[in-house]
């Protein structure tokens, strides 16, 4: 009798140990799986401003002072923020030394990207910027 009770106490120490060991290791694989998640969205973002630059600065080029549709800083900035979906950017241009062929054309996107979870040592603001210039060709 004396030995039953003694394997119940054990059994319920070891219980007590594998529910501590599944919470530390819980709160490692939660802080892994968002780890990834938010560095997925943090590459999306990033991407999302370097494609819509890129886009913006060649959109911008065909559309110099000899074209037949002249684009204006407002029509790039338009241009290049329906192509982001749900990211607020800030969007330059800026032409050297005009918008006349042979000349060039910038296109600077910005955007603020914060972790949708908060980490130690990870700041709470990244500022995702891409610049992208080309020569106006008509």
């Amino acid at each position: 009798m004396a030995n039953g009770n003694a394997r119940q106490r054990l059994e319920r120490a070891q219980a007590g140990q594998s529910l501590a060991e599944l919470a530390v290791v819980l709160v490692l694989l939660l802080f892994l799986t968002f780890g990834i998640i938010d560095a997925g969205r943090l590459i999306f973002a990033y991407n999302m401003v370097s494609s819509s630059a890129r886009d913006g600065v060649r959109w911008a080029v065909v559309r110099g002072s000899a074209s037949g549709q002249v684009a204006t800083a407002d029509d790039i900035k338009t241009f290049v923020k329906n192509r982001i979906v749900g990211i607020p950017v800030d969007v330059t241009v800026t032409w050297n030394p005009n918008n006349d062929p042979g000349g060039s054309v910038a296109v600077k996107v910005q955007s603020q990207w914060a972790p949708s979870v908060l980490f130690p040592m990870v700041p709470t603001s990244i500022t995702l910027a891409s610049t992208s210039q080309m020569v106006i060709s008509r």
